[in-house]
C-alpha cells in the first residue's frame, strides 16, 4: 500500500514480550503540528512513566514491556524514536497468566457515529484473578479503564491528543487523505473475555 501522509499524527507503539512472543499495542496521537524529534522523545518518556505507574502491577510476570517506539506519520521518511532506557518492565502480579490469547476489548469512542469514528485497545494479558469463568471481574474492569484513562491524560500532558485516524470510508481510500477523531471516552461494551489468537505461541512476530 502506498504511503498516505497523516499530518500532525504520531504512531506510538508499546512493544512487549508475552510468554516468549513479541506483541504490541499501538495508538495514534495528534500533536497539532509537524511532529519533531522532541515531540517523540516526550511522548516516549510519558508513555514509559505511565506504564510503570499504572500497568506493571496489573500484568503477570510473563509480560514485559521491552521497548517503546514512536514515529511521525506525516512524511516518509520522517522522525522516529525508540526508548529502551529503564526497560524491560515486567509485570509484578503474583497471579498466573491465562493463555496468551485471553484479552479484553476496550472501546475508544469519539462521540461521532460510524465505525470509522471508533477504535479498540486489546488488553495485553489477563491473569487468573481478573477473570471469573468467561467474564472479567468488576474490579479488573475498573482497573483497566482507570489505567487507559490515565494514558489519555498522560498524552495530553505532553500536548498529544489520543486520536482515531481513519484512512478508509465504505471500503475505499478517503478522498483528500485521512480523517481524525478525538478519543473522548474509553469504555467497555461488555466484560466477556475476548481472544487475540495471534498472541498464541508461534504466531507473534
Amino acid at each position: 500500500m502506498p504511503f498516505v501522509p497523516a499530518p500532525h499524527i504520531v504512531e506510538l507503539q508499546f512493544r512487549f514480550t508475552n510468554a516468549g512472543e513479541q506483541t504490541e499495542n499501538r495508538i495514534h496521537l495528534n500533536v497539532g503540528a509537524t511532529p519533531t524529534a522532541l515531540d517523540l522523545a516526550n511522548i516516549n518518556e510519558a508513555a514509559k512513566e505511565w506504564y510503570d505507574g499504572n500497568m506493571v502491577t496489573l500484568e503477570p510476570t510473563s509480560v514485559s514491556l521491552r521497548e517503546i517506539y514512536s514515529k511521525s506519520l506525516e512524511t516518509q521518511p520522517g522522525p522516529e524514536a525508540t526508548l529502551t532506557l529503564g526497560l524491560p518492565l515486567p509485570g509484578t502480579s503474583a497471579f498466573q497468566a491465562l493463555p496468551s490469547n485471553a484479552s479484553l476489548a476496550v472501546s475508544l469512542r469519539s462521540g461521532e457515529t460510524g465505525r470509522s469514528a471508533r477504535g479498540r485497545w486489546f488488553w495485553q494479558q489477563l491473569a487468573e484473578n481478573q477473570v471469573d469463568t468467561n467474564t472479567v471481574t468488576t474490579g479488573a474492569q475498573a482497573d483497566i479503564l482507570a489505567a487507559l484513562n490515565n494514558l489519555k491524560n498522560a498524552m495530553t500532558d505532553v500536548s498529544a491528543t489520543w486520536s482515531i485516524v481513519s484512512y478508509r470510508h465504505n471500503n475505499a481510500p478517503r478522498v483528500g487523505g485521512p480523517v481524525y477523531f478525538v478519543v473522548s471516552s474509553i469504555l467497555l461494551v461488555d466484560a466477556t473475555v475476548d481472544s487475540q489468537r495471534r498472541r498464541l505461541p508461534g504466531r507473534g512476530r
